[in-house]
């Protein structure tokens, strides 16, 4: 079960061929240099977004009220205005990650898990996974009472709902290339698979440390969720899987069951859950499902699962494969 964390996948073996490999800690502070520099490169087109729908609805006599009622409201629209656009910038995230291991560490795009053998296969059932993975956890805190449904309540925000699904894509993949794809690999190609797994996983999670209604439990399921993606992306050797079950595991939650997402709520979805608060233990309060135990049930299990089953096996592909090894951003 455990030989996950003793046979490397091709995608850990093309890593080492990498120019640059720095030592652990170097290389925690090199992740936060990438990081920081990605935060302020989204920060830009989100600044000029806020801009112009501040100039468009003429926000600035808001943003002078003497009302704390009035600017308080001002500010709650401003923020949920920002989402989707927020969602749509982490694509920098993949880029600058793409960028900053073919240019530093020299490293391929295969190396980074973006392996084109059953590449949509393995999305597509990723998908699939991430959904029926948040669905078991809002089945759970639906039979024990700790959720309730309130119905459909889409009405006419279809293509709201499509433009979140658009952005969920591409916030799932950006946060999987980051963790999973430039980190975790880059660690594991120089030092053990476990440490490479607990500390990007340790990392995940502490990346959500400022998210409203954060907690032990949420954090613990965060870690969870690391330790998951990173024994997916292990075993199935490649990046695709995992950054569907991400999207969808977000998408679902807040655009299908109406639950926060990581204490964010949801603009629009398909239908209404009501967490009630006797229950948040299981149902995760303030912060979503995400922080509570019926989510820490299914991601324990989850790991267990995807532990007990045999990995894919691409090492012995690689020299046949040398043309997707190489091939430029």
């Amino acid at each position: 079960m455990l030989t996950v964390f003793k046979k490397r996948p091709s995608i850990i073996i093309k890593a080492q061929e990498a120019k640059f490999k720095p030592h652990f800690l170097i290389q925690i502070l090199i992740f936060l240099g990438v990081f920081l520099a990605i935060q302020v490169a989204m920060l830009i087109p989100l600044f000029i977004y806020g801009l112009i729908y501040i100039l468009k609805i003429d926000g600035s006599e808001m943003l002078q009220t003497e009302d704390p009622d009035a600017l308080a409201e001002f500010l709650f629209r401003f923020r949920n205005e920002l989402i989707l656009p927020a969602l749509i910038c982490t694509a920098l995230t993949t880029i600058l990650t793409i960028i900053y291991c073919r240019a530093i560490e020299k490293r391929s795009l295969y190396s980074m898990g973006f392996v084109r053998k059953k590449a949509v296969k393995d999305y597509l059932a990723g998908a699939g996974i991430g959904i029926i993975m948040f669905g078991v956890a809002v089945l759970i805190a639906f039979l024990s009472g700790t959720l309730s449904y309130n119905g459909f309540v889409l009405g006419n925000g279809i293509n709201l709902l499509l433009a979140f699904l658009v952005g969920f894509i591409i916030q799932g993949m950006s946060e999987e290339v980051l963790l999973r794809g430039y980190f975790m690999v880059s660690v594991a190609s120089k030092y053990s698979i476990l440490l490479a797994v607990i500390s990007n996983s340790l990392i995940f999670a502490l990346l959500h440390i400022f998210n409203n209604g954060i907690a032990l439990l949420p954090l613990i399921n965060l870690v969870l969720f690391g330790i998951f993606a990173s024994i997916y992306t292990l075993k199935m050797d490649s990046i695709w899987g995992i950054s569907a079950i991400h999207t969808t595991w977000n998408f679902a939650q807040g655009n299908i069951f109406g639950i926060k997402v990581s204490g964010i709520n949801a603009q629009v979805s398909l239908f209404s859950f009501k967490s009630s608060e006797a229950g948040k233990i299981i149902n995760g309060g303030s912060f979503g499902l995400e922080g509570g135990l019926a989510v820490t049930t299914v991601l324990i299990l989850s790991i267990i699962i995807i532990l007990s089953i045999e990995g894919r096996n691409l090492s012995n592909d690689i020299n046949e494969t040398h043309d997707l090894v190489n091939y430029e951003v």
